[in-house]
C-alpha cells in the first residue's frame, strides 16, 4: 500500500513539475516576444497595417517584406533593428535610382517614422528582406518580428505570409 502511494506521489510530482516547466517556457517566450520589461514593451505606439511575407519559390534562402508601419506618437521613432525568430536575419533596405534609370538596393541601418505619420514598405522603395527561413513558410502563415527602436523599445509586427502571384489586393510586387 505504501509503495502505491509512493508511486502516485512520484507521479502527481512529475506531472507538476513538467507542468511548471511548461509555464515556465511560456512564460519565457511571452517575455521574449512582448520585450521583458514593460518600460522596454512599446505596445501599440508603432504599427504594421497589412504587413505581407511574399513567398518565394522552394528552397529560396531571401524573401520581402512589405506593409505600412504607423507611427500613433508625437514624437519621430527611428527603427534601428528587425529580429524574427522565423529568420536568420531581417533587414531594412532602400532602393535608389540613378538618372538612367538604374535601381540599386541599399542596406539601411536605420528607419526614420516621422511623428503621427506612415511610412510605406513597397516594392522600389523601403522594404524588408527577410534572409535565411529556419523553416518551411507556408502561405497565410503568420511571422512574428520583432521590431527595436533607438531606445530599444520592442515593438511587435505580424506580417501574413502570401503568394505573390495572387496579391491582387496588394500595391506591392515582388522585386
Amino acid at each position: 500500500m505504501t509503495y502505491i502511494v509512493k508511486l502516485v506521489i512520484i507521479t502527481n510530482m512529475k506531472n507538476t513539475l513538467s507542468l511548471l516547466f511548461g509555464l515556465l517556457l511560456i512564460t519565457n517566450a511571452q517575455a521574449f516576444m512582448s520585450g521583458v520589461s514593460p518600460e522596454k514593451d512599446g505596445g501599440p505606439k508603432l504599427q504594421l497595417i497589412q504587413g505581407v511575407i511574399y513567398k518565394g519559390p522552394p528552397n529560396s534562402s531571401v524573401t520581402v517584406g512589405y506593409g505600412v508601419i504607423k507611427n500613433n506618437t508625437k514624437k519621430d521613432l527611428t527603427i534601428t533593428g528587425v529580429r524574427s525568430p522565423v529568420y536568420d536575419e531581417v533587414q531594412i533596405h532602400s532602393m535608389e535610382y540613378t538618372d538612367n534609370g538604374t535601381a540599386k538596393m541599399i542596406h539601411e541601418e536605420d528607419l526614420l517614422i516621422p511623428a503621427g505619420k506612415e511610412v510605406v514598405l513597397e516594392s522600389g522603395g523601403s522594404h524588408f528582406m527577410l534572409m535565411g527561413p529556419r523553416r518551411d513558410i507556408e502561405v497565410g502563415q503568420i511571422i512574428k518580428m520583432i521590431v527595436l527602436d533607438k531606445r530599444e523599445t520592442r515593438y511587435m509586427f505580424d506580417l501574413k505570409v502570401i503568394d505573390p502571384r495572387k496579391a491582387h489586393g496588394h500595391d506591392h510586387h515582388m522585386h
